[in-house]
């Protein structure tokens, strides 16, 4: 007897019937995959949770199997052995899974953190080029507008406090607002 490692899987290696040859082989696989292949799908993606997956998962094992050529003691030992293996398999798609999802969640992280800090520094560019633009204001019209802005102040209070009347503090307003709109069009 002869020991093979399919998967991290120690198994015994026996002839079938007594044939050592592909044909015994061959057949034995080809009936171990008719025969077992649905059963395996179904418990894999029990595991996996992903038909696909769970394909997957059961074509390594028969791949791996056929490429070992060995046959594995009598039906109920060939199908022990196909249940470990797809089980093993499986174990190693989930955990490759969850670094895939690692991954993918540390990349999207990445992207939010790069984009948070991009508008940052836009905000950061655009306050600093309003402010510009409101100390560039006529006096007059840069006090009403603070007043009105800032201070959130009505129109009629502005004008009370400046001594104006409410159509001049409109008026001036309308000034600041149409100069703050052409010079900051292109934001």
């Amino acid at each position: 007897m002869n020991r093979v490692n399919l998967r991290n899987q120690s198994i015994k290696v026996a002839s079938a019937e007594g044939k050592t040859d592909s044909q015994g082989f061959d057949r034995i696989f080809e009936e171990s995959f008719y025969r077992f292949f649905d059963s395996l799908h179904r418990y894999a993606n029990t595991m996996v949770k992903s038909s696909d997956q769970a394909n997957d998962a059961v074509q390594i094992v028969f791949i791996k199997w056929w490429e070992a050529k060995t046959v594995v003691g009598n039906l109920v030992e060939t199908r022990k052995y196909l249940f470990t293996a797809v089980y093993r398999t499986c174990l190693n798609v989930i955990r490759n899974e969850k670094v895939k999802q690692s991954h993918v969640i540390a990349y999207f992280e990445e992207q939010e953190n790069e984009t948070k800090f991009h508008d940052s520094v836009v905000l950061e560019e655009l306050d600093v080029k309003i402010k510009a633009v409101i100390e560039n204001l006529p006096t007059q019209c840069r006090i009403i507008f603070c007043k009105s802005r800032l201070e959130e102040k009505k129109y009629a209070e502005i004008a009370t406090e400046m001594n104006l009347s409410v159509k001049t503090v409109e008026a001036q307003m309308g000034k600041a607002l149409k100069i703050l709109r052409e010079k900051l069009n292109n934001h």
